[in-house]
């Protein structure tokens, strides 16, 4: 499945706030998949000095874009992205 992130530009955005979003966001995504599409909220990263955060997707960017959308959230970008997970040292030997 392809992988989006999305940019949200926020000024004065709380932890609270960015929580809030979040579980809108997860019910957003559980009605799409009510109805059949194929799209995961993976989480987001708040950077607050910034006052941006980061929305990490897996789906296709019409759904994101449903997703971000319903959920309320701000938004300036989708970006099309590739996930790396880091992994820890002892999974490398």
């Amino acid at each position: 499945m392809p992988a989006y992130l999305v940019e949200s530009y926020w000024p004065g955005v709380s932890e609270v706030q960015l929580a809030e979003a979040a579980a809108r966001a997860r019910d957003a995504v559980a009605e799409l998949r009510r109805r059949g599409r194929e799209v995961e909220f993976l989480g987001s990263i708040l950077v607050p000095a910034d006052e941006t955060v980061f929305w990490q997707f897996e789906g296709r960017e019409e759904d994101v874009r449903a997703v971000s959308v319903s959920a309320g959230v701000p938004f300036e970008r989708i970006h099309e992205s590739r996930r790396v997970d880091g992994g820890s040292r002892e999974e490398e030997r």
